[in-house]
């Protein structure tokens, strides 16, 4: 025990103030809660920046009554950097890469099917096709969910024309409708691999996203969770806007082929005269590089280009990149193939169900 009697004067007054001072620091902890200094700050800022609250720049009044005057969730925009980078790592949130958003469009030749990273138009339908989309994860504003495996058989052949019409329709989205496709990341192939299917119901009005949900959210803009639901409508496909590729034509030799798989695969076995490209080398940051000129430097432009793989979803990837640089690309199955050429050693007819 301090006796009191001893300390002197002007050090007792020290401690009293220290006391006074630390009671007020404490106070001040209301958030949530005192810890350790920067890295408390950060725990109860994000817990903050992730609760439900206006969307800053919208008005409510311009669209009163509807779920799309407030977003459900928001995300922070860039944050500031620290000199020492000491920035702890349960604070993954704060910590990403802020996107600058805007058009790259200037990087491709023909930039058609891609849509920018910034705000919808009214008009314009945000179609998630995630592999996995619970209840109340945060999406983009209105966005209208199809898991992109619901347009593919499982041996990675597109369904029938009524098949996907009516899943569209029964969505809520139509022919006429202008499409915004992404998912939670584009290195999934999952967006790439949708676009080329409602390129094959004729969809004019198709694009993929500029990166996926994660350079949305990187770019601070607009969410949701809840859930959006449109009414059903008649969806008409048109003229295909794409084809799979055949066994013939692969076998023809006129066509320069892209062998999409993994390398281990493509060391294996391949179509002669392939050359392999991995999907991951089309990609920086999640979205797709700059210059890919110097990755498609060995094909001839105006001569088509057949990409094949053992699904769907890393081909796709290849296939838009080469169509976003001007190439007319088309989509094969490896096993349509191996099953074409085991139909040609033992002469037994196989039926192909990719068309």
């Amino acid at each position: 025990m301090i006796c009191i009697k001893r300390i002197p004067i002007y050090l007792l007054a020290f401690l009293i103030a220290l006391s006074a001072m630390n009671s007020t620091v404490d106070a001040a902890c209301s958030v949530g809660g005192c810890g350790g200094g920067d890295d408390s700050w950060l725990a109860s800022a994000q817990s903050f920046i992730s609760s439900d609250v206006p969307l800053v720049g919208v008005s409510a009044s311009a669209t009163a009554g509807s779920d799309f005057a407030y977003s459900r969730s928001f995300i922070a925009g860039p944050q500031a950097r620290s000199t020492n980078n000491s920035t702890p790592s349960a604070i993954s949130p704060l910590a990403e890469a802020y996107v600058a958003p805007g058009s790259r469009d200037e990087l491709f030749p023909f930039p058609q099917i891609l849509k920018s990273l910034d705000a919808l138009s009214p008009d314009e339908v945000a179609l998630d096709v995630s592999a996995s989309r619970s209840p109340g994860k945060p999406h983009i504003r209105g966005a209208v969910s199809i898991p992109a495996r619901s347009f593919f058989q499982e041996n990675g052949s597109l369904r029938n024309i009524s098949e996907l019409s009516g899943l569209l329709g029964q969505a809520g989205v139509s022919s006429r409708d202008p499409v915004m496709v992404y998912s939670d990341g584009f290195a999934s192939g999952e967006a790439t691999a949708v676009l080329y299917a409602l390129r094959c119901l004729g969809h004019e009005k198709a694009r993929v996203l500029d990166g996926g949900l994660d350079n949305w959210m990187g770019a601070s803009l607009p969410l949701e969770s809840r859930e959006a639901a449109r009414p059903p409508k008649s969806y008409i496909p048109g003229r295909p806007l794409e084809s799979p590729a055949d066994y013939d034509l692969v076998r023809s030799g006129a066509v320069q082929l892209i062998d999409a798989r993994r390398i281990q695969d493509f060391g294996r076995e391949k179509i002669e005269n392939a050359t392999w490209i991995s999907p991951e080398s089309l990609l920086v940051e999640g979205r797709l590089k700059a210059n890919l000129n110097e990755t498609f430097a060995r094909l001839n432009a105006n001569r088509t280009v057949v990409v094949y793989s053992n699904e769907i979803f890393g081909c796709s990837l290849v296939w838009f990149a080469l169509e976003l640089m001007g190439y007319d690309a088309r989509i094969y199955r490896w096993q349509d193939w191996q099953e074409r050429e085991e139909q040609e050693k033992t002469g037994i007819l196989i039926t192909s169900d990719y068309r």
